[in-house]
């Protein structure tokens, strides 16, 4: 799996507007302008994510976006899944009985596994988190994302 640049615009922008103070409306030259985002793109995807409630545009002079709900209950799953499909590793997890394998398969519940905790570790990451990571990552005290799991992996920002 790997996320298109859409998605990726779609993330830097969602997170350019948790940064902003609650309720603001920014410009979308300003969000293109300040993460990178090619400008010509970034109304296509403000619609899509507005499509999916998570942003809402304001037209006109004072026109822009800002966040549909607070950063806290946003989550990057949800921004994935309104730009791309669903996540899916393999075809044989779309839906049961898609694959004539699965019942026999060893690799089946692996994919299951490892979809499952791709999917709960993205649900579980709010962009409330994100912006908060992101200022400490400003300030120069990045600490990285730690999960706790089995293995105790520590992933950096």
């Amino acid at each position: 799996m790997q996320l298109t640049r859409q998605a990726d615009y779609a993330i830097r922008a969602l997170l350019h507007l948790s940064a902003a103070e609650p309720g603001n409306v920014v410009q979308t030259k300003e969000i293109a302008s300040s993460e990178g985002i090619p400008e010509k793109y970034l109304p296509t995807i403000m619609r899509t994510l507005a499509r999916a409630g998570l942003v809402r545009t304001l037209r006109g002079n004072q026109g822009g976006v800002l966040l549909a709900r607070g950063p806290e209950d946003i989550n990057l799953l949800e921004v994935i899944e309104a730009i791309e499909e669903p996540i899916m590793l393999n075809r044989c997890l779309r839906e049961e009985g898609e694959c004539t394998r699965e019942s026999f398969c060893p690799v089946h519940p692996v994919w299951d596994r490892i979809q499952q905790t791709l999917i709960d570790r993205l649900e579980s990451t709010s962009f409330a988190d994100l912006a908060s990571e992101q200022m400490s990552c400003e300030a120069g005290s990045s600490k990285g994302w730690e999960f706790s799991d089995s293995q105790s992996q520590r992933i950096t920002a």
